[in-house]
């Protein structure tokens, strides 16, 4: 039977990819956007991937306000939590991140618990579990793991962000909000196919490279998963009553920077001369990091492998997850489509 969804942030990376991915299984979507500008963008750029587009309802609603949210989960089945602060660095004072995000979230839940909403399915993050270990940290992470925001050596303001709202959610559900029917979704470094030139999250990464925008490659790689996929995964995890209570890790393979920097010289050779190979020093890096705040979130990286277990999401899902290549080189395509590079 068609459900009526709600997904929050519908103007972003995973929620647009969602929406579409909804419409397409036949379920009715409400999308919550900050303003009436973003959500005539947003209605073009998915008119684009779905002739169901036009059904979509928008509303406006923003984390860090009441306003809006009574109506936006109104006669809902199923909410979609995909919103969240999303910076390119750092913040000079944490709270202007972990305060939207936790609040933002507690926000969305105490709405729908009001609404009589039973089903949430928030997106999450590896970064509520990999982050804060130092030198414990687990050579291969599951569900059962959460980062520690108190190691502030081993965690930056967004990692503890994640942490505390999904934390949050947790409490939330387990408590005030007893009988809500919670499910997180805890995917890595998301690429994959971008579905207008508006996107800007971790794809930059490639956009950076493509356009030779990235002059030296640090030590630091990431865990990929394809953005398909996550959408995927929320899809399944509102389907299966199973899925009630739990987390769900998404991930591929780890892949260097310099990894990926060699699959796009050898996809694209044609610009293979942008693409940069030389390596950046880890001593540079981490000088770097005292003085441009972009770069501490490189220096967290340094010589660290963060290793996750996707064997949970691929039981809920049936099958394998798309290859972290192919996650990239769709990537890399829809830049290309869409001429951000």
């Amino acid at each position: 039977m068609p459900k009526r969804t709600l997904v929050t942030g519908a103007s972003g990376f995973i929620a647009q990819q969602l929406i579409v991915d909804l419409l397409e299984k036949g379920d009715s979507v409400r999308g919550t956007v900050r303003s009436l500008e973003k959500g005539e963008t947003l209605k073009k750029t998915l008119a684009a991937h779905s002739p169901r587009a036009a059904e979509i309802e928008l509303v406006v609603a923003d984390l860090e306000s009441n306003a809006g949210w009574a109506d936006a989960v109104e006669g809902i089945d199923v909410i979609h939590h995909v919103a969240s602060p999303f910076p390119l660095a750092a913040p000079k004072n944490p709270d202007d991140l972990i305060r939207p995000a936790r609040e933002g979230t507690l926000r969305v839940l105490r709405a729908a618990h009001r609404a009589g909403v039973r089903r949430v399915i928030l997106t999450s993050s590896s970064a509520a579990i990999a982050y804060g270990w130092g030198d414990d940290l687990p050579a291969v992470l599951t569900e059962e793991h959460w980062t520690d925001p108190a190691n502030q050596a081993d965690c930056l303001p967004y990692q503890a962000s994640k942490t505390l709202a999904e934390r949050a959610a947790w409490d939330f559900a387990n408590g005030e909000g007893k009988g809500l029917e919670l499910t997180a979704i805890n995917p890595v470094a998301v690429y994959g196919p971008i579905l207008s030139e508006q996107v800007k999250t971790s794809v930059g990464i490639v956009s950076d490279l493509l356009n030779g925008e990235t002059p030296m490659l640090p030590d630091v790689g990431f865990e990929v998963v394809d953005v398909r996929d996550v959408s995927a995964a929320h899809i399944a995890a509102m389907n299966d009553p199973g899925a009630i209570g739990e987390r769900f890790i998404l991930s591929d393979e780890f892949y260097e920077l310099a990894d990926v920097a060699r699959l796009l010289r050898e996809h694209y050779p044609e610009r293979a001369s942008k693409i940069t190979t030389r390596r950046a020093p880890s001593f540079l890096v981490r000088f770097l990091s005292l003085f441009v705040p972009e770069m501490k979130t490189t220096n967290l990286e340094l010589d660290k492998r963060r290793i996750t277990s996707a064997e949970k999401v691929k039981k809920l899902l049936g099958r394998d997850l798309i290859p972290a290549d192919e996650a990239v080189i769709a990537t890399a395509e829809s830049l290309i489509r869409y001429g951000v590079v």
